[in-house]
């Protein structure tokens, strides 16, 4: 009779435990920093892709989120230029195994399409010109880079 008494404090102990254990799984899953989080980033560069151009690693965080922004937009006013970097996407995929005819004229299409996102993107947000102008100076340096055979660039 005298194990009656501690039923109550076991079930205490018990249900404090319990608590404490379920208190420790959601403290894991919880994120530790907001997705929204306000604090400054620091600029690290993106690491290097081989062989293909990398120019927007040059902008800032905030750079390339006005830049993302401006771009979304774009493409959500104007379905024909949504539809038309579908149709370069497709067609980037399917010039991987043709000869440079292909690849020519993938090119000059995407040239085409980025000026055309150019211009739409400085109508919508004229702010974003010095964005742009930082992305052509580093295609330029890239560009250049490459042409004098600089593995590094």
């Amino acid at each position: 009779m005298q194990y009656i008494p501690l039923l109550p404090r076991i079930t205490l102990v018990a249900l404090a435990l319990g608590t404490a254990s379920a208190t420790g799984v959601l403290a894991q899953t919880t994120p530790t920093t907001p997705a929204t989080s306000t604090t400054a980033t620091p600029t690290t560069p993106a690491p290097e892709k081989k062989g293909k151009h990398n120019v927007e690693a040059s902008l800032t965080p905030a750079e390339a989120a006005q830049l993302e922004k401006d771009r979304n937009a774009v493409l959500a006013a104007n379905p024909a230029l949504k539809a038309e970097a579908d149709a370069l996407v497709e067609q980037h995929k399917a010039t991987k195994g043709q000869g440079a005819d292909a690849k020519a004229a993938f090119k000059t299409q995407k040239k085409a399409h980025e000026q055309k996102m150019e211009v739409a993107m400085l109508k919508l947000d004229p702010s974003v010109a010095p964005i742009l102008s930082k992305i052509k100076a580093a295609k330029k340096a890239d560009h250049k880079a490459n042409k004098n055979g600089d593995p590094a660039a």
